[in-house]
Formats: C-alpha cells, structure tokens, sequence
C-alpha cells in the first residue's frame, strides 16, 4: 500500500467516525481528499480510549466487506462460473480479462466495497487498519481500555484474513510502499497476525477462527505438520463467517448480489458452470455427473431465466439465498479438508481417505470405494475434488486450488484453457478468454512504489 492510499485509508476513517458509521473505503485520489468535509474528525480525536470499541469495530467492518468482496471475485474468477454478463466489467471478471490497465483491472485495485469487487484497496485497507488500530490501542492505558489485549487479538485476527486473500489472490503484493513480496512472504505476515489473535484474542470463536486461518496459510505455504497441527483445534460444527446484510452495498454478501441473485434484473453476471451441475456419487463413491445419488453439497439449479448477456440460462445455487447470508471464512470441513490435504502430502494418504469417507457420511454419500488402494497423487486430486464440492462458491477456495496446484499432476484448468469445459480459448457465446490467473499487482501500487520498477 502506497503512501497515498495509507492516506486516504485514515481520512476515511475520520470521516466514518464523524457519522456514527463503520468505516467505508473509497477512492484515494488527492482532488477527492483535499475536499472540506463538515464534521470531519480530526487525527488527535481517535487518541481517546472511549473510541477503542468503535475503532475495533472498524477493522472488523472493512476486513468483512474486503472478505465478502475477495470471495465472490475469487469464485467468478475460478472454473465454478461461465461467463454471463452484458456489463464489461463484469464479463471481463468472468472472461479473466482483469489487466491492471483495463476497466476491470482498474476497479480490481481501487474500487471499493459498494463497487464490483473492489478487492484490492479493502483488502489493503483492513490490513493497514489493522496495524494502526493495533498500534492506537496499544497507546491506551490499559486501565482506560478495559479488555484491551482481547481487542488487539481481534483486529489481529481480522487482519490476518486480510493477508490470506492479498497472499493468495495475487501474483505479488507489496505491503505499506514497502518492496514487492511473493505470495509466501505476504502468507507468512498473515500466520504473524494469526498468532498474535491466538495468544491474545480472548473470544474463544477469534481464537478459533485464527487457528483456522493460520491452517490455511501453513497449507498455502507448503508447512504440512504445522497446518495439520492448526487445523485440528478447529471442533466439528464450527464455522466462522462475515455477518452480511441486505440494506446497504458494502454490507451485501457480493456472490449472491452479482452473481446468484435471480430476482435482480441486473444481476446474475455468472451462471453456475456446467460441470458443477447435477453432481452425484455413484454407488462406488465416485464423483460422478448426473449418474448416481445427487449431491446435496452442491445444490445448483435454474428456474429458466437468462442471465445478463440475454442469451445463457441462468443457473445459481441455494447455498445463497439473500444478499444478508453471511460470507464463510473458515469452517471445521475447512479445517478437515486441509487435514486432509496436508497429511496426503506427507504420504499420510489413509488419513485423507478416511476424512473424505466422513465428510461423505455426513451428506449420506457413499464411501469411496477405490480410495484404500489409491497411489498418493490420486489421493491429493480426491481431496481437491471434494473440496471443490464441500466448499462449493466458500472462501475462495477453489481459485486458491487452481493456483496451488498449477503446473501439478492435479492442475485444474481455469476456463478457455486445455481441459477445461471450454478448451478452445472460448466461452459459450463464443466469446474469447483472456489469460489471467493470478491478479497482477495493480498499476496504482507499481506507480506509486518508488520501492518497485517495472
């Protein structure tokens, strides 16, 4: 994050605190901010501990807009969405044609939460938020500030997920003007953050969620032991989400608005992609497509509408049924599926098998029948598989897949490319695919990164 857009990350703040509201991001453009604005509060005044709970809250309020941005990006921007948009932008995010110089690649690094999937300035502004409230809160007199090591633990925890999203979703990052850093740099800020949210956070569902997170970026990482470790304190039944509310844009859960709603005559910019339709399991408990007992983790339907381009019919999922349904960040299948993973990658492969038979008895699936006598490379792409259906359109998940494992054995194809459901280099309108995969650093941080050339 540049000098500049630090700038506009506090001016914002003072102006949100002035309202009574959370925090809401905004563009950074220095003829905006040199605008007066009436009531704005001055620096000074956030130095009063009665502010600290509002202060918390809004870190908690931008990383969950940022979050339910990054998730719904993530998810139109993976295989699990064809492209179905009359908007540019929004056909671009489908078609992975996000350059950082082209509309979209322009709202993907400065639009904001009420826009379509501002990613980048709510991710970095929540993690900046992060350490200057952490800082703020650590001037407190503690006997001003009751609860006020549990209050950095929770902006730690947000933060982290923050982290996560830059870390995973970009090609490289660069964080506060500072020099550019590869994804696993930015990961290992993100496990800092989580750890700290662990030792100090208090809230016992923080505390989980943080080992939660701190799993997945172990996992991203390639530290198998260490994100098994994590992931096992996360107990059956746990799930940890962004609260999402319909009456207000950046509070609206972004995968149902653009991409799921079916009332909206101005949404439905995907359609749920046609190789995650009438998904079964056959009495072999292999994945299977319309062959086999349906499903229910992957409830996707269509009632017949076209979507925005006029021309596909629109099919959604009832995982979303609302713009206020919360935007899950982690969750204990989460959790067992990175288990899973982890303990197949260390050659563990009965572990994973065993985890995957369990995650299907919950949903009445049958067992995987092959999975006892599956080489470890079989193993590694069942855990994929079935987290591609567990986690179906939750917590980027699979975008994060398709970039793991690119260039694998267990590669999965982003749309427009070789073995994927549209292999020629087209959508189904005939359209042409662009070549993103990772997001480039935007053009607003190398420009204004004196630490960066390109």
């Amino acid at each position: 994050m540049t000098n500049r857009t630090k700038s506009a990350a506090r001016a914002l703040l003072l102006t949100s605190l002035a309202a009574g509201t959370l925090l809401s991001t905004g563009c950074s453009l220095d003829d905006i901010l040199a605008v007066d604005i009436p009531g704005k509060v001055a620096a000074d005044d956030l130095n009063d501990p009665a502010l600290a709970g509002v202060l918390v809250n809004s870190v908690i309020g931008d990383t969950e807009c940022a979050w339910s941005n990054y998730a719904a990006a993530a998810s139109h921007h993976s295989d699990e969405w064809i492209p179905t948009s009359g908007n540019l932008n929004m056909r671009e995010w489908g078609q992975r044609k996000m350059d950082p110089q082209a509309l979209s690649g322009g709202v993907l690094a400065t639009g904001s939460c009420d826009s379509n999937y501002g990613v980048y300035t709510p991710l970095q502004t929540a993690r900046f938020l992060n350490n200057d409230i952490f800082s703020k809160l650590a001037e407190f007199d503690a006997g001003a500030v009751p609860g006020k090591a549990q209050m950095q633990g929770t902006v730690r925890a947000y933060g982290g997920w923050a982290l996560v999203a830059l870390g995973e979703g970009f090609c490289s990052m660069a964080l506060d003007g500072g020099p550019e850093m590869q994804p696993d740099q930015v990961l290992e800020v993100a496990v800092q953050n989580f750890s700290e949210a662990i030792s100090g956070a208090g809230d016992a569902a923080l505390v989980t969620s943080s080992y939660g997170g701190r799993a997945r970026a172990k996992l991203d990482m390639g530290d198998w032991a260490g994100a098994i470790a994590d992931a096992q304190q996360v107990p059956e039944g746990f799930k940890f989400a962004a609260d999402r509310a319909a009456d207000l844009g950046r509070r609206m859960n972004y995968l149902h608005r653009w991409l799921n709603d079916t009332n909206d005559g101005i949404s439905k910019h995907g359609s749920v992609a046609d190789h995650f339709r009438d998904l079964t399991v056959n009495d072999a408990g292999e994945l299977t497509q319309n062959d086999g007992m349906p499903d229910p983790r992957v409830p996707v339907r269509t009632i017949g509408n076209q979507a925005f381009d006029f021309s596909t019919i629109h099919y959604f999922t009832d995982k979303y049924t609302s713009r206020a349904d919360p935007a899950p960040l982690t969750s204990w299948e989460a959790a067992q599926l990175i288990i899973a993973e982890a303990s197949a990658q260390m050659g563990d492969v009965a572990t994973a098998v065993g985890i995957i038979n369990s995650l299907r008895a919950r949903a009445g699936l049958p067992e995987w029948a092959a999975g006892a006598s599956a080489s470890q490379a079989d193993v590694i792409a069942a855990v994929l598989a079935e987290r591609s259906r567990e986690l179906f359109v939750e917590q980027g998940w699979r975008f994060n897949d398709m970039l793991q494992y690119r260039g694998s054995a267990q590669q999965i194809s982003f749309l427009g490319e070789p073995g994927s459901i549209h292999p020629n280099g087209l959508d189904q309108t005939g359209a042409e695919y662009g070549t993103v995969t990772c997001w480039e650093l935007p053009i607003v941080e190398t420009n204004g990164n004196e630490n960066i050339t390109r």
